[in-house]
């Protein structure tokens, strides 16, 4: 049936003079609507400007030309990006949650919300949200402010004799879990402070009210080469930076591998696999790209994708470590 006869239908239809049954014409299918077929929101859950958003505004970009590569006659496709931040990206996920399962709503993930599932009865179960894809991987690492200390072992030293002051990031997000798990893990006497992000940590740093604090080694690049953070850690299993050393060098090879941030895309509980796997498709054309590598490259952005099911795998796995550290996590969590 074409759209113009049907909306003449309609007309009649809603005016008395014709069966609302009647629409349904013998012989006649409506034609599916090819994916994506109208604008996609992107929801992301914390302030404009950060990493998280910066990387979401640029692939934005590269995402329609994917699309319509992917789906030539779809008419759709071009990303709108909300930033959501409020209540640590709890309204975010909830707005993602609770969106149609169409394809044209999807968000940016930090598993560290897992904890939700953990410390309290939750609005909706995350463990149920489509995961759609991991962009990439982002190393932790502890830094300080240029004249901090300087290196690990001033730092511990002074940790033995008055309790740091350590910047944690989000409450109950990714940053402040990874922080918990390293400071009971390694033994660090530490008080850890929330901040509402890694703008608002890397200043408290810097005016001194705090004297190191726990990041993504890309959300900070700009300071260490602006001379203005120094790196007292990271978090992997080798270090290129001299006189830094790693978790796994320190004895601690389980932080290596466990404190890191994955950055996961994902979308409302029910997404229908062929949706899922053109969305999928699209951000492998998008990342794939030689000048959106090049710009991950100078900007400092780790990209390690996974797609689909073996991203799936992944959030599922690293959501059940927090849950297993879940006696660890409440002696913060309350």
């Amino acid at each position: 049936m074409e759209r113009r006869t049907f909306l003449k239908l309609a007309t009649m239809a809603a005016a008395g003079n014709l069966a609302l049954k009647d629409l349904a014409l013998p012989g006649k299918v409506w034609a599916k609507e090819l994916y994506p077929a109208r604008k996609i929101s992107w929801i992301v859950p914390v302030k404009p400007g950060g990493g998280v958003d910066t990387l979401a505004r640029f692939l934005s970009l590269h995402l329609r030309p994917a699309f319509k590569e992917l789906v030539p006659a779809a008419k759709g496709g071009n990303i709108i990006i909300k930033n959501v931040p409020e209540a640590s990206g709890r309204r975010a996920y909830s707005t993602i949650f609770r969106a149609e399962p169409d394809g044209y709503t999807i968000g940016d993930f930090n598993l560290g919300f897992i904890t939700e599932n953990i410390t309290a009865k939750p609005e909706f179960d995350v463990t149920k949200f489509t995961f759609l894809l991991r962009t990439g991987v982002s190393i932790r690492v502890i830094a300080t402010r240029k004249d901090g200390f300087k290196n690990w072992k001033e730092l511990m030293a002074a940790a033995k004799v008055k309790e740091l002051k350590w910047a944690a990031g989000n409450y109950g997000r990714g940053a402040h879990i990874d922080s918990i798990l390293a400071k009971e893990a390694m033994g660090i006497p530490a008080k850890l402070i929330n901040f509402a992000g890694t703008a608002e940590s890397a200043s408290a740093i810097i005016r001194g009210d705090v004297q190191v604090g726990l990041f993504s080694m890309d959300s900070i690049q700009g300071l260490l080469k602006a001379g203005e953070f120094r790196l007292l850690l990271i978090f992997d299993d080798k270090s290129e930076f001299p006189g830094v050393p790693t978790s796994t060098e320190l004895g601690y090879p389980d932080l290596a591998e466990n404190i890191r941030y994955q950055r996961f895309i994902i979308g409302p509980p029910g997404v229908s696999k062929d949706v899922a796997g053109i969305i999928a498709a699209a951000f492998r054309k998008a990342l794939t790209k030689p000048e959106v590598r090049e710009w991950a490259d100078r900007m400092e952005f780790p990209i390690l994708p996974l797609y689909g099911n073996e991203a799936d795998k992944v959030a599922r796995k690293v959501m059940n470590f927090y849950v297993q550290m879940t006696p660890t996590l409440m002696k913060y969590l309350k």
